[in-house]
């Protein structure tokens, strides 16, 4: 059994004060922060509450942080793991203003080519069984 409740006005503002308070602790991470982009995983869990609150800012750096976490050892056997990773940096990806820098642009190649290379795994896998 399944129990509804109504959104109250209340639970919309709570929500809203605990989004702030992790944006915040958010971008003070990265002020303390002097490296360029940081890394997984506390780069996921900053550029993941960043991203809402500024997407065309923090598209790039939520893409790259995916696309290298989706690389990272600790996914290498998880190919579902490394899809949904690849497939958010895709959705971050959608993001990038068209302007943006060359290297930033260019994330979506590097985002397709790594879920076509996963694609080619799962396949050739299928096809020795």
């Amino acid at each position: 059994m399944t129990v509804h409740r109504d959104v109250t006005h209340k639970d919309v503002a709570r929500r809203d004060v605990a989004h702030r308070d992790l944006v915040l602790k958010a971008r003070v991470r990265l002020l303390s922060h002097n490296e360029w982009v940081l890394d997984a995983p506390e780069g996921l869990w900053v550029y993941r509450a960043l991203f809402p609150a500024s997407p065309r800012v923090y598209a790039y750096k939520l893409a790259h942080v995916l696309w290298t976490a989706a690389d990272s050892p600790r996914v290498a056997h998880l190919p579902e793991a490394r899809r949904a990773l690849l497939e958010e940096a895709r959705a971050a990806c959608a993001h990038i203003p068209a302007g943006a820098p060359a290297h930033q642009v260019r994330m979506r190649e590097y985002v397709a080519a790594a879920l076509a290379g996963l694609e080619r795994e799962q396949q050739e896998g299928r096809a020795g069984r």
